[in-house]
């Protein structure tokens, strides 16, 4: 047993870490937290095999690969610059009294910022429920 015999008996003693003790604790620590983890987490996702995208209804925000706004009204599509975005939405839902639903269709490789800035527009130019598009299945595009 190293370290603990006298240095006259055997030569030079050797300070050693044992870390065999720090890994049996690693290891229940570890498990310990694997276990409790998921209980902490609350969240329940919808599934959206069956949503309906009614496109004609309510008109669809869309920003593309690049970050560029358009607006989709009834398959109209408009191109809206950043600095007029919240205006023309405000303008859009000023006609529609009684909607105030937006649907939104982001690239996948939009920015989170963009989108962010986006749904603050939406906000403040009074929608109140948004909708987020998103692809259809494989088997429901046949």
């Amino acid at each position: 047993m190293r370290g603990t015999i006298p240095e006259s008996r055997f030569g030079a003693t050797t300070a050693e870490i044992n870390v065999t003790p720090m890994i049996d604790v690693m290891l229940v620590l570890l498990i310990i937290f694997m276990v409790i983890t998921p209980g902490l987490v609350r969240a329940s996702l919808p599934a959206a095999h069956t949503a309906a995208y009614e496109r004609e209804r309510h008109p669809t925000l869309i920003i593309d690969d690049r970050g560029m706004y358009s607006i989709d009204l009834g398959r109209r599509f408009e191109a809206v610059p950043d600095a007029r975005l919240q205006a023309r939405l405000a303008a859009v839902y000023a006609g529609r009294p009684d909607d105030h639903v937006l649907y939104l269709k982001a690239d996948k490789n939009a920015s989170y910022a963009r989108v962010l800035t986006a749904l603050d527009a939406a906000r403040q130019a009074g929608v109140r429920r948004i909708g987020a598009v998103t692809e259809e299945p494989a088997k429901a595009r046949r």
